[in-house]
């Protein structure tokens, strides 16, 4: 297991998946199905841009100003996103885990996210990686070990990746809700039907080409299959790419087209971004987790390829 700029890097291979996931944020670094890329890899020996496959918790997204209230107190988070006032994507993304367990298809990190200023609440976090024949899985669980009852959220940060280019990826996302955003800021507004927003614009339930839609929203309202799993894809239109699955711990998903300033990361993946809260939900507390001293709280969701029948 080599160390980088972003922890120890553990590679699994199985069933013709190759995961490399870094230490640092449990981040998946990278994803290939017999040599195709299911997720936008990065560079492990260079700072992980964007939240790269980073595990959000916490919390996921934005809170407004860094500012929240709970039980009758006031917290103040660091401003991790200056340029919009706002506190993102939580604590983990920059915590470096610590390997429990390993082998060839298997990973297990595991971290202290101790009580500080702003989050005075302590958790262990715990997450596992395992690759089977549908592709990567990942299990994480959150345990309060502290003595107040904590506000809880997760969240996963992958980019996935189609052949071809991005403008010509179809997405399909069976989604009925969109939440809207205000300004620069993306302040969250109000939740609308899919079909209403923008005459149908960020309407994905039936597939459609991306083209040039600009997308930086939570999405809800999810329609489950018959197991009660959600799922999203981007493929190319000949229905290559990859796909996200998850379980009814997240209700929510945040999709971002990635317009970027930098070359190399403008639109060059699409962000499906599993939720358990909407943003800034440690002021609206919809769909937050309070969790209890001594209770834990788990989500899981998988990567896989998707190749025509």
């Amino acid at each position: 297991m080599r160390t980088t700029a972003n922890g120890k890097i553990a590679t699994l291979e199985a069933h013709g998946f190759t995961a490399r996931i870094a230490s640092v944020g449990a981040a998946l670094a990278g994803l290939e199905f017999r040599g195709r890329p299911l997720v936008r890899p990065f560079d492990t020996d260079r700072a992980r841009p964007v939240y790269s496959g980073a595990l959000l918790a916490p919390w996921p997204n934005r809170v407004v100003d860094g500012r929240y209230g709970w039980q009758g107190r006031e917290h103040q988070l660091a401003l991790t996103e200056p340029a919009r006032g706002h506190a993102l994507h939580g604590l983990a993304a920059n915590t470096d885990f610590t390997v429990t367990a390993e082998d060839a298809s298997s990973l297990r990190l595991a971290a202290l996210l101790p009580a500080q200023e702003g989050y005075p609440f302590a958790l262990e976090l715990a997450v596992e990686f395992r690759l089977d024949q549908d592709g990567l899985r990942t299990l994480v669980t959150a345990a309060n070990i502290g003595r107040d009852t904590a506000p809880l959220g997760w969240g996963s940060h992958s980019y996935l990746l189609a052949p071809g280019r991005p403008e010509d990826w179809v997405l399909t996302l069976p989604a009925a809700a969109v939440q809207e955003t205000r300004g620069e800021r993306l302040l969250p507004g109000r939740l609308v039907p899919v079909e209403q927003f923008d005459h149908g614009a960020l309407d994905f339930r039936a597939p459609r080409a991306l083209g040039q839609t600009f997308i930086d929203h939570a999405y809800t309202r999810l329609q489950a299959d018959s197991s009660g799993l959600f799922h999203a894809s981007v493929t190319d239109a000949q229905g290559v790419g990859a796909q996200i699955t998850w379980d009814e711990a997240c209700r929510w998903v945040q999709v971002h087209t990635a317009d970027r300033p930098e070359p190399e990361l403008d639109r060059t993946g699409l962000a499906l971004e599993p939720m358990t809260c909407p943003p800034d939900a440690f002021n609206s507390h919809q769909h937050l987790i309070a969790l209890e001293p001594g209770a834990s709280h788990q989500a899981s969701w998988l990567i896989g390829p998707v190749q025509p029948r």
